[in-house]
């Protein structure tokens, strides 16, 4: 009998590494810290139609090692939301244009917490209560892209949302970018590290 194989992202998660600490892929400082997977646990309710309990959590081979350059992050409060206008930023190592231009080192923008209303108004039928809605202010089109799912939300310190999906092009503001309201999932995820 054959091993389960286990899939993280739509790849075994024996050929996927998490790589901690990098700034610049291709010049990898000497504190990068590089993990395996060894177990991935993804929303039982998962729709990958409507993105609906878009959340994976990661089981990785060892401990981080915390270091200036590897922090710890709060998470949110339980079913706590942030307010319309707040700054948030995100980052990721996704692509850079429509075109698939990967980044040189890891990017990172500003992005503003949009109402529910006028999110739910642009995406519906595909918005609900677990999820938040934000764009990057200025003219640049500028937010996540393709490569950039599962990077952090980040708003006053804390994690509040998960890259979860967008518009046909990156950083358009006719579809602002949707994210996972991680404060909707702390029971579950609770309930995962319960039982590691």
């Amino acid at each position: 009998m054959r091993p389960k194989s286990v899939f993280c992202f739509g790849r075994r998660v024996d050929v996927v590494r998490v790589v901690l600490g990098a700034h610049d892929l291709s010049n990898p400082d000497s504190f990068v810290q590089v993990l395996t997977i060894q177990e991935s646990f993804t929303h039982p309710e998962y729709n990958p139609t409507t993105f609906q309990n878009d959340l994976n959590l990661l089981k990785l081979n060892r401990s981080a090692n915390i270091t200036p350059s590897v922090r710890n992050i709060r998470l949110p409060r339980n079913d706590s939301d942030v307010n319309p206008g707040s700054s948030c930023s995100v980052a990721g190592w996704g692509q850079v244009t429509d075109f698939g231009t990967l980044p040189r080192a890891l990017m990172e923008t500003d992005a503003n917490v949009i109402s529910r209303e006028a999110c739910n108004q642009l995406w519906r039928p595909n918005f609900f209560d677990s999820m938040l809605c934000a764009a990057s202010p200025g003219p640049r089109n500028k937010g996540f892209c393709s490569g950039d799912s599962g990077g952090p939300l980040v708003c006053r310190m804390r994690v509040e949302g998960v890259v979860s999906f967008s518009g046909l092009f990156c950083g358009d503001p006719r579809t602002p970018d949707v994210y996972t309201r991680v404060s909707a999932f702390l029971p579950w995820i609770q309930s995962v590290i319960n039982t590691l």
